[in-house]
């Protein structure tokens, strides 16, 4: 782990969270960081999405999503607020996917994100760090696997 170097994602959004006061985990709950950042968190009946409607950021989240689930959608979406910018409805097939891509790799370094990595202990066996992971970050076993990967790769 010591040999890791995060990406600038990363490091922006552990300065981003740290600026604000959210250095544990037990902190990156959906409401908190909403509120900490000025977002609208509302429930949907019509799926998950993020917008502007002028200066107000709104994030929407679909009723029926498990707290796990919830979890992640939440971070997917916030990336979406603050990567980019745009009706995705109205671009090509390529650029959506594109802009798919940069959100799934925002959700792992804002669900997990680097600061709060010296939580976990890696020196343990690879499923033990993700079910550590998943304790401590309530997010998908999925989520920490892929952010395992990253964290192998990089």
């Amino acid at each position: 782990m010591y040999l890791y170097k995060p990406c600038d994602l990363e490091k922006r959004i552990s300065e981003a969270y740290q600026q604000n006061g959210i250095i544990y985990p037990s902190q990156l709950d959906e409401e908190y960081i909403a509120r900490k950042f000025d977002i609208l968190l509302v429930e949907s009946k019509f799926g998950s999405f993020a917008e502007y409607c002028d200066d107000l950021k709104i994030v929407a989240l679909h009723h029926d999503l498990d707290s796990l689930k919830r979890r992640e959608v939440f971070f997917h979406e916030v990336g979406h607020l603050f990567l980019h910018v745009g009706d995705q409805s109205k671009m090509t097939e390529s650029f959506r996917f594109f802009q798919e891509s940069q959100a799934k790799h925002f959700t792992l370094f804002a669900a997990i994100p680097y600061h709060m990595l010296t939580y976990i202990d890696f020196s343990k066996k690879r499923d033990f760090i993700i079910y550590e992971m998943q304790e401590t970050f309530r997010v998908p076993a999925e989520i920490c696997e892929r952010r395992m990967d990253y964290i192998e790769n990089h």
